[in-house]
């Protein structure tokens, strides 16, 4: 993939420790995924607020002082909670910066085989698959890494880059889609997401890649280029 000119800035954030981390469980169905059993755990609760108040710290920046700040998250519970905590440290006011359902950002769907199974060793052999090949299915009928990129082209091609410029967005999502979308949307070869995997309430911009990673960027208040181009 080419790299990407983009027409507002991008931060990136995992949700928090859920209650589906603290019992080992792959909760990757949309229809599970919504259910509040399965929404943060209360570490899970403060690691958003604190991540919050690190975003809350970057939009006090001069540069970013008067653009406009939208907020788009996963409709997983444990996504959603973690985007209204986030979004209420940052000191962003509900009713003029409500938090936006983006189906596409879902956790990518592990199948059937592995839904509501424990984690046990499934996430690492299943990363190794990936890595041979991006269109590796998860669990019988999971999502592909092809696949979870295709929603995220979708969701900034005809979403977020067709209806805003200028803005300062924040997307709240899951570790693999968020690692997915970061290889992706950096002209990364997808197999490779891992390397830019992410904590739980990890906040990171878009065009800052994960640890031990550096790239060279210019950000501009109305737009961000890449100049050279990791839940």
């Amino acid at each position: 993939m080419q790299a990407t000119e983009f027409k507002n800035e991008y931060w990136l954030l995992r949700h928090g420790r859920s209650l589906a981390n603290e019992a080992e469980t792959i909760v990757s169905k949309p229809e599970n995924g919504i259910d509040d059993r399965w929404t943060l755990a209360p570490v899970g609760e403060d690691q958003a607020r604190a991540a919050g108040l690190k975003f809350r710290q970057a939009l006090q920046a001069a540069e970013r002082s008067s653009r406009q700040v939208l907020v788009y998250a996963s409709p997983f519970s444990r996504t959603q909670r973690t985007a209204f905590l986030a979004a209420e440290a940052a000191g962003l006011q509900s009713e003029i910066c409500p938090v936006q359902v983006a189906p596409e950002l879902r956790e990518r769907f592990f199948g059937d085989k592995l839904e509501l199974q424990p984690y046990n060793t499934a996430y690492g052999k299943i990363w190794e698959r990936d890595e041979v090949s991006s269109t590796n299915v998860p669990g019988g009928n999971g999502e592909s890494v092809d696949e979870v990129s295709s929603r995220i082209r979708q969701l900034f091609q005809q979403r977020l880059e067709a209806e805003h410029q200028g803005a300062i967005i924040m997307l709240v999502s899951h570790g693999d889609t968020l690692s997915i979308l970061q290889a992706t949307m950096l002209g990364e070869d997808p197999r490779l997401h891992r390397r830019f995997a992410f904590e739980t309430a990890e906040l990171r911009p878009l065009l800052q890649a994960g640890p031990g990673r550096t790239k060279t960027m210019l950000m501009t208040p109305h737009t961000v280029y890449l100049l050279c181009l990791t839940f």
